[in-house]
């Protein structure tokens, strides 16, 4: 009797440190659906990848929707692949996208289904087709029903942006907020192709019902839906594209960038491809600013921008991107980052 009260005394004692050791040890596990922000700090971070999370990441499909821009990561992908052969990567740019493999990491941008088509593989998505109207939201989330059903699930889908955020006429009045006049286009938008903003309360100056909010309640009905249905793709966001630039135009797309990392910040369980954060600085760590009506902003790092061009920018830049993502892809499969 007294040895078992003496082991039962011993289990109370120790019982308490498995259970925090057990809780200490969760705590630091970042398990895959948290918060995952991959900007300019992750760079030089992807040959800190574990290897068996580079395994996992070529069991992988990535699908970064788009038209030109989107060009830069796939070659970014391939330069990277020239550079650190580990890093395989396979790109389909036409066609049914290649099938599930364990040997490399698939990219491409096709979709099934877009705006105009109800079903067949696309390679041409733009901003019509994520988030501009109903139709878009519907097909994009029975093309990824689709793929699902068909042995070709999206391990991670994006948009790319392309200068739907400061392409076009601005509005003939500045946001009595913010000092700006609204560029951008709304293709397929229920008031056509035009200037847009923030949120709803720019429709005074847009009169457009498409805006920034927009594309962020679109990319969250595709995270919900997902998630209800579970399917395992991961849908991130993105910010938009930092070439063409400049003066107000470009500030005023630094906000809509500025509004999509807010966003991320006040959604922990989101994932962000910071695009345009990751152009914006070079491989010292230089950030590359420029001033319109007093406000500094960050802009494409000139180093980003070198020859030849791919996507509208350079292939250091490119390279760049593609770093990233790999930390991105990483993370989304698992690995805590550490």
């Amino acid at each position: 009797m007294k040895n078992l009260i003496s082991f039962t005394g011993l289990v109370f004692l120790i019982l308490p440190v498995i259970l925090h050791s057990c809780k200490k040890e969760k705590e630091e596990v970042t398990l895959p659906g948290t918060q995952i922000i991959a900007d300019h700090t992750v760079v030089e971070r992807f040959d800190d990848i574990p290897q068996y999370y580079i395994d996992e990441i070529k069991k992988m499909w990535l699908v970064y929707a788009g038209e030109s821009h989107s060009a830069a990561i796939r070659t970014g992908l391939t330069l990277l692949e020239s550079l650190y052969p580990a890093y395989d990567v396979s790109v389909t740019e036409s066609g049914t996208p290649e099938a599930y493999t364990t040997s490399h990491l698939r990219a491409s941008r096709a979709t099934w289904g877009s705006y105009w088509y109800s079903t067949g593989w696309q390679y041409g998505y733009g901003e019509g087709d994520w988030y501009n109207n109903a139709t878009a939201l519907s097909r994009t989330k029975a093309g990824i029903s689709y793929c699902y059903a068909n042995s070709l699930t999206i391990g991670a889908f994006g948009y790319g942006w392309c200068w739907d955020m400061t392409e076009g006429s601005p509005t003939a009045n500045a946001d009595p907020v913010y000092g700006v006049h609204w560029y951008g286009r709304s293709v397929h938008g229920p008031e056509g192709d035009k200037a847009w903003g923030l949120d709803a309360a720019d429709y005074a100056e847009t009169g457009n019902s498409q805006n920034l909010d927009s594309y962020l309640n679109a990319t969250q009905e595709y995270i919900d839906y997902c998630t209800a249905n579970s399917i395992p793709t991961k849908v991130f966001l993105t910010t938009g594209t930092v070439d063409m630039y400049t003066g107000e135009c470009g500030y005023q797309g630094y906000l809509k960038n500025e509004r999509i990392r807010d966003y991320v910040d006040a959604h922990p369980n989101t994932i962000l491809f910071d695009y345009a954060d990751i152009l914006c600085y070079n491989d010292a760590g230089s950030v590359q600013t420029t001033t319109w009506n007093g406000h500094t902003y960050p802009i494409l790092h000139p180093n980003n921008n070198d020859a030849p061009s791919v996507g509208h920018i350079g292939q250091t830049g490119a390279l760049r991107l593609a770093k990233a993502m790999w930390w991105m892809l990483a993370r989304i499969a698992g690995w805590d980052g550490n």
